[in-house]
């Protein structure tokens, strides 16, 4: 049996939320646990801790956010607007504490699949075992949600990629096709680092198929305002727009909703992800700011962004600006 400890909710939000809580948002309630994995040789398993936050009141747990620790992770971790969309979603958030530059040959793939049997196991939640991700990773982190696409594409949702500052490997940034057909969101500051391969990256998995898109924060830098590794005196406001919540959140939970089959239940086994219908949708161009329907644009343009549905992408117009390469 594997040995899964509780941890105070209440504390860890209080580290960053008591004193400056987001206006009008209700604090959702939930309980924290954490496990270790152990290390292995075979299977090549990383040794790692991991968190779990599971909303009050969810009989069955859908879906998992996963949030590596590097950069803003632990701020994520606690965000109250990311723990009411995972209630609103019957889903939970997943807390690696991990520092890597990938998960795919290193054993850390692994690890996150042993900690979510782990937790399975030892909370009762057979779910989670083959519960979907939806993977969220900020600067390096954002370079672990790439590579755990490519190991495992079947398992994921969707993907996050939050202010990547720095080139990637080669290697690192090739796609085989499953890995093109998951959907990914690429937020980039536009007074952070502009590394050329990654927006490559979303315009040949554009030209392939993929249904992706591209948004350049305006004023935002590689970390929020006040935040740097240990440190975090960033204010709600400034948090939220780095995080860029009014176009993350309803992507997202878009996203579940065209991917998450109604009947979807990881109780039962892996769950098959519903594909992306590209002739559905709208899309935006990054560089002119122009939007409408699939209809009446071309939904595969290596220049364009794929959004699902008009709500979403008026969300990027309001928030996003233009910059030419």
């Amino acid at each position: 049996m594997h040995n899964v400890a509780i941890v105070s909710s209440a504390l860890l939000s209080l580290v960053f939320f008591s004193a400056d809580h987001a206006a009008g948002e209700e604090a959702v309630t939930g309980r924290d646990y954490q496990t270790v994995v152990a290390a292995s040789s075979e299977p090549l398993i990383a040794r790692s801790s991991y968190r779990l936050w599971v909303p009050d009141d969810t009989p069955v747990i859908r879906s998992l956010f996963v949030i590596t620790m590097r950069g803003a992770g632990r701020r994520l971790f606690v965000d109250p607007e990311w723990r009411a969309m995972a209630d609103r979603n019957s889903a939970a958030i997943l807390y690696c504490e991990f520092e890597a530059k990938s998960v795919r040959d290193n054993g850390y793939g692994l690890s996150i699949l042993k900690a979510c049997e782990q937790f399975a196991e030892t909370l009762n939640r057979p779910e989670l075992r083959h519960a979907p991700f939806v993977l969220w990773g900020h600067s390096m982190g954002g370079r672990v949600a790439q590579d755990f696409v490519r190991f495992k594409p079947a398992r994921v949702i969707a993907f996050h990629i939050a202010l990547r500052a720095n080139p990637t490997p080669k290697e690192l940034m090739e796609e085989e096709a499953a890995a093109v057909e998951v959907p990914g969101l690429y937020l980039m500051g536009m007074n952070d680092g502009k590394p050329a391969d990654i927006r490559e990256h979303f315009r040949e998995a554009r030209r392939n198929g993929s249904p992706r898109a591209w948004v350049w924060l305006p004023g935002q830098s590689h970390w929020p305002k006040g935040m740097h590794f240990e440190k975090d005196e960033t204010s709600v406001i400034d948090w939220r727009a780095w995080a860029a919540h009014d176009i993350v959140i309803p992507w997202t939970e878009a996203i579940l909703k065209l991917r998450l089959p109604m009947n979807a239940d990881p109780r039962k086994g892996s769950v098959d992800l519903l594909p992306v219908d590209l002739t559905k949708g709208w899309v935006a161009d990054v560089e002119l700011k122009a939007y409408g329907p699939v209809s009446k644009f071309d939904a595969i343009d290596s220049a364009k962004s794929w959004f699902p549905n008009e709500k979403v992408t008026r969300a990027w117009a309001s928030d996003s600006i233009s910059e030419s390469d």
